[in-house]
């Protein structure tokens, strides 16, 4: 994959933030119901991207103006659970964060996330029993103001996790109208007529959802998040955003910007880029880059099933990449990362491979946007979803300070036999801190080059095809009088596969009229309604395609494949659902003329060499 991205860039001048964007004459429908992984929507075409070396035509795209801060940070996140214990009681507080802050600092770190710290009958504290004070586990009020005090005297801001969707069952208004409807707060939440039942995120007892149709709700939410603005907050990372709808989010925006016109409103839409753009224009001024995520790594509970495990193509990337240039406004951020707390660690993975965990975090520290670290990710700390019924506690194991696991600042609170990380494994700050070639360092090294090298961080850049053409690569007329850095990327560690004899070749396959482009498929059928040739049976046995490539598309090894080049464009299959049921890659049907190449067919189950 080729990148190449402009140090100097024109900021465009602010306008007001439209409620709805659309970015084309033609409005583009988002997936209407909201789930934990992207359902695939059906996508019209996208205005294509300029050609760089063209007379520059006007931006249809509407502007969206957000805190110039966050361009040029590296985030970092933690599970305060985990991460450092400052009174010897094996769970991590905010006095164990303030402890660490010359670590994080001299990662290169400008932004923390904290997950919920908040009083919660849970240990991941998305159950909300109380949004204005800190869990007693991990600390005080006083606490976490002298934490922001401290990371701010080091120039580090600080964002803390939101959650407007539900609270928790422990919550003291949900206490008093479970079962009690003539209680004032019924319509604080969704109760049938006895408040007996109660609807609640994906059907979880002990997270009831909030009813933001009652205007108190929203006022109450509201004021909890400037709360959190005025102990030291620095923005707001608001969970599960598409279960809320739009008027609270601009309704929230509003009043935090009125507060601090630099407080950032960063939201998780796990979704499509069609639905990321509309809740940019919901009041967001980052979002989460989920197609990144999935072009990535794949489906966040099975490894190695995307580019990170080699079984999907680099180019992959540029799907989400390009998509970010042609629909999302200008002016938004978009947040790159590899791993969190709900997905499986880079670590598992690539299997652990050192070469796959480097490319992981070059990929998301150096590509444009705003990166995310994960705790332990600079590391090489695993993490798989367990087998239950504990699961996600494996994603969120102690952090690996010291190479016994044990000592000053270490947590226990999960140290299950079966565990990710055990003692002297080569996993710990200890081991890697004073290694020049550990995978700490290199983070470092990676941070360090992100920040002395502007282009890293420009939201003007263009994705080049590979060629043979050395004209391929002159992006001089790109970026006008600024600097340019050209990104040369490399998914594969074995040599390129040659080409095939053309006497191997099989007969000329049959031409799709809208792609106009030979596919050739091992062991499958094609059953598309055409009457040019209703059927085409299996070709080089290899899944290759004239170029000799490994094919995108009919590269898969069994099944049926319907056509995709009719109304629709769906590419429909009768073979083996994909593992988790996820979707690899951006998530997107392969399409026609025009997004052909931002659009790949990597729904496809690839499992060829790379």
């Amino acid at each position: 994959m080729l990148l190449s991205a402009c140090a100097v860039q024109p900021t465009p001048s602010p306008q007001p933030l439209t409620a709805t964007l659309v970015p084309s004459a033609s409005p583009l429908p988002p997936t209407a119901t909201p789930s934990p992984s992207p359902q695939p929507s059906t996508p019209t075409p996208l205005p294509p991207v300029p050609d760089a070396t063209a007379v520059p035509t006007p931006d249809p795209r509407p502007v969206i103006k957000a805190p110039a801060w966050f361009n040029d940070v590296v985030g970092y996140q933690i599970f305060p659970r985990s991460f450092q214990d400052s009174d010897g009681n094996g769970i991590g507080d905010l006095k164990g964060i303030e402890q660490k802050l010359d670590y994080i600092q001299a990662l290169g770190v400008g932004v923390i996330w904290l997950t919920p710290f908040y009083p919660s009958a849970s240990y991941h504290g998305y159950d909300v029993g109380d949004y204005f004070s800190v869990n007693p586990q991990l600390g005080t009020l006083d606490d976490f103001k002298s934490l922001a005090k401290a990371a701010h005297a080091r120039g580090i801001k600080l964002i803390v996790d939101y959650v407007a969707n539900h609270s928790g069952d422990t919550h003291p208004y949900f206490k008093d109208a479970y079962k009690n409807p003539k209680s004032k707060y019924s319509t604080w939440y969704q109760f049938n007529s006895d408040n007996t039942s109660y609807s609640s995120f994906f059907g979880v007892r002990d997270l009831p959802n909030w009813n933001h149709d009652n205007p108190e709700v929203d006022d109450y939410l509201i004021k909890a998040g400037l709360f959190w603005l005025e102990a030291g907050a620095d923005g707001l990372r608001c969970d599960y955003a598409l279960g809320v709808r739009e008027p609270f989010w601009q309704k929230l925006r509003a009043a935090v910007k009125a507060k601090n016109p630099d407080a950032l409103l960063l939201g998780e839409v796990w979704d499509t880029p069609f639905k990321l753009r509309d809740y940019f224009g919901y009041g967001f001024d980052a979002l989460f880059d989920f197609p990144f995520y999935l072009s990535l790594a794949g489906d966040n509970a099975v490894n190695n099933d995307a580019i990170l495990g080699g079984k999907l193509p680099g180019m992959g990337l540029n799907s989400a990449l390009k998509v970010a240039q042609r629909l999302y406004p200008r002016g938004a951020q978009l947040v790159r990362f590899a791993s969190n707390h709900d997905t499986n660690r880079i670590a598992s993975e690539t299997s652990g491979d050192p070469q796959r965990k480097r490319l992981a975090a070059a990929a998301a520290l150096l590509l444009p946007g705003t990166p995310f670290i994960y705790y332990g990710e600079e590391i090489g700390m695993r993490g798989n979803k367990g087998p239950g019924p504990i699961y996600d506690e494996y994603r969120r194991e102690p952090m690996d300070w010291r190479a016994a696991e044990t000592g000053l600042g270490v947590t226990t609170w999960f140290k299950l036999a079966n565990r990710n990380n055990k003692p002297d494994d080569g996993i710990s700050v200890e081991e890697q801190d004073a290694d020049p070639g550990s995978l700490l360092n290199f983070y470092r090294k990676l941070v360090k080059l992100r920040a002395k090298t502007p282009a890293c961080a420009a939201t003007t850049f263009r994705c080049w095809r590979r060629t043979n053409s050395a004209r391929a690569v002159r992006p001089a007329s790109a970026c006008g009088a600024g600097r340019v850095r050209t990104l040369f990327w490399r998914f594969s560690t074995s040599a390129c596969r040659p080409r095939p004899p053309r006497s191997t070749w099989p007969p000329r396959p049959f031409r799709s009229p809208a792609r106009r482009q030979p596919c050739w498929a091992r062991a499958a059928q094609w059953t598309g309604s055409s009457s040019r040739q209703p059927a085409l049976r299996c070709c080089d046995g290899a899944g290759h395609n004239r170029a000799g490539q490994r094919s995108y598309v009919c590269g898969a090894r069994y099944g049926t494949i319907q056509s995709p080049h009719h109304a629709g464009s769906r590419f429909d299959r009768a073979m083996p659902p994909f593992q988790g049921g996820s979707r690899v890659g951006a998530g997107f049907p392969r399409r026609s003329r025009g997004l052909s190449s931002a659009f790949r067919a990597d729904r496809v189950n690839y499992t060829g060499p790379t």
